[in-house]
């Protein structure tokens, strides 16, 4: 399956794009973190310019289990949906303790590097990134979609948006309450 085709849109967040790594679609949900889609979701990234070659290699050094990382994207997921005041920066902290990271000076830019391949490596680069966003307040402008059947987070910089994307889930609801309105004015 080709991993764009998952996607409505990528955001400019690594963790928001790892976040939203599970979509809900005509009923149905899908994981796009399954073993045969990490390594295009990382290509994906690398295209964005949100990973490297060089952290893209080091991560697929070692295996990489899809069910430790789909538990670290739901728990995280769970926090900032829910009570992103109380979240446990500790967690992240440990993780990127448990495998240090390096940094490269790459395209005008300090690039992490985990130490270790494979799921510490990945959970490390993902936690670091994390723990950013929380220093610069990011986390605190994460929302959820407004349409109910979407799953994406996103990152509310001005404090009015709704949608994931106007391209899609903004314009189907606003076609639907625009229906429901005609349909109860008939």
């Amino acid at each position: 399956m080709q991993i764009e085709a998952l996607y409505s849109h990528v955001s400019e967040y690594l963790f928001i794009n790892f976040l939203n790594t599970i979509r809900h679609k005509y009923n149905r949900t899908t994981d796009i973190l399954e073993e045969k889609d990490i390594e295009e979701w990382f290509a994906l990234m690398k295209e964005r310019e949100l990973l490297s070659e060089h952290q893209i290699d080091k991560l697929t050094e070692a295996p990489i289990s899809i069910h430790d990382v789909q538990s670290f994207r739901d728990r995280w997921r769970a926090y900032l949906q829910h009570s992103p005041s109380e979240l446990p920066v500790d967690e992240l902290e440990r993780k990127t303790k448990d495998t240090p990271l390096s940094f490269e000076f790459s395209s005008g830019a300090l690039v992490p590097v985990p130490h270790r391949g494979g799921t510490d490596g990945f959970l490390s680069l993902l936690s670091f990134v994390m723990l950013q966003a929380y220093e610069n307040g990011t986390f605190s402008k994460v929302k959820k979609c407004d349409n109910p059947t979407c799953l994406a987070l996103f990152v509310d910089k001005k404090g009015k948006r709704k949608w994931c994307s106007m391209k899609v889930c903004g314009n189907r609801m606003k076609a639907q309450k625009h229906y429901d309105k005609k349909k109860m004015e008939s």
